[in-house]
């Protein structure tokens, strides 16, 4: 899960920011300092022009900045690896996790400020289709729940930018598990509330209620393991009965339908139960207390031959025992 840390002192030759850097640069200073407060990721000083929705996704970058893991990563891999210049200052010392830590610091300031800052562009077709669904979730959504929104595009941002760089794959891949559930409870907040129920005369007699069951399922599209929001709501259901019945343990299992190579369909099945412990452990379950596997297309709920597209057999069930 994303980390939240401590303000901490860094000595000189790694500030908080691109802004710290150039004042170093011009001034020929050294200087020892605070990220929180050298770095453009402060945002104690948010602008009056700041809503709400920028105020809460400075915090969340500021965090982001903080909770990188920096060291001595220099390499020709990831987008911050390459020396280069900016308004005549050359960063060739700075190390891809620390350049890492700049952009995010950046994106702070320029949203404490009240700028507009966008979502990270991106090249391939599965994080292109998250990024449109996030736009237009925003759009509906930054003003009227704006801790929500700018989770979803801070988590959203963490795993585009933490893939760029070696020693932040993992953190990367955490954060797009977490963007799955920010997303789906932001499209969850835009919709509509349900209509009240009927007065009490107009209440009809009913059979009684079947037994709770303590298997739950999520579905998921072809080729996919992203959560919607539909699978947000069932997922809080777990968390609710959990809580009611004092549930203590938690089997996830991801599944696949037919279509595609075996080991394909098995590592899909593993990222699909993955996504659900992720959503599990982001609304309260222990962590401790959940077991999770795969297994792949060998457990259909339909049976069907080889290479098929069954959408119930695309799932993840979640089952709740003492």
């Amino acid at each position: 899960m994303r980390k939240h840390l401590d303000n901490r002192c860094f000595l000189t030759g790694r500030t908080g920011s691109i802004a710290g850097l150039f004042a170093v640069a011009a001034l020929g200073l050294v200087l020892t300092g605070c990220s929180s407060w050298l770095g453009l990721g402060g945002t104690d000083n948010a602008q009056p022009a700041a809503s709400a929705f920028d105020q809460a996704l400075a915090k969340d970058y500021d965090a982001l900045s903080q909770s990188v893991t920096t060291g001595n990563d220099r390499s020709d891999e990831g987008f911050f690896s390459s020396p280069f210049t900016h308004m005549g200052v050359n960063f060739w010392s700075k190390s891809p996790s620390e350049a890492l830590v700049d952009a995010f610091a950046d994106k702070a300031s320029r949203a404490a400020k009240g700028e507009d800052v966008a979502p990270e562009p991106s090249t391939d077709s599965a994080s292109q289709a998250a990024r449109a669904r996030l736009v237009m979730a925003l759009e509906a959504g930054r003003d009227r729940f704006p801790e929500d929104a700018a989770r979803a595009q801070a988590d959203y941002d963490c795993g585009i930018l933490d893939a760029t760089v070696a020693s932040q794959v993992t953190a990367a891949h955490q954060c797009r598990a977490l963007f799955n559930g920010s997303l789906a409870r932001l499209e969850a907040d835009l919709r509509p509330a349900p209509p009240p129920p009927p007065p009490p005369e107009a209440v009809q007699p009913s059979a009684p209620a079947p037994a709770a069951s303590n298997d739950y399922t999520v579905y998921f599209d072809f080729d996919s393991w992203t959560l919607t929001a539909e699978d947000l709501a069932v997922i809080d259901q777990v968390i609710k009965t959990v809580r009611a019945e004092g549930q203590t343990h938690v089997t996830v299992v991801g599944h696949t339908d037919t279509s595609g190579p075996a080991d394909y369909n098995q590592h899909l099945s593993v990222e699909r139960a993955h996504v659900v412990v992720e959503a599990l452990v982001d609304l309260g379950a222990r962590r401790k207390s959940i077991r999770a596997s795969g297994v792949g297309e060998t457990d259909l709920a339909v049976e069907t031959g080889d290479g098929v597209r069954e959408p119930k057999n695309r799932r993840t069930v979640i089952d709740l025992a003492p």
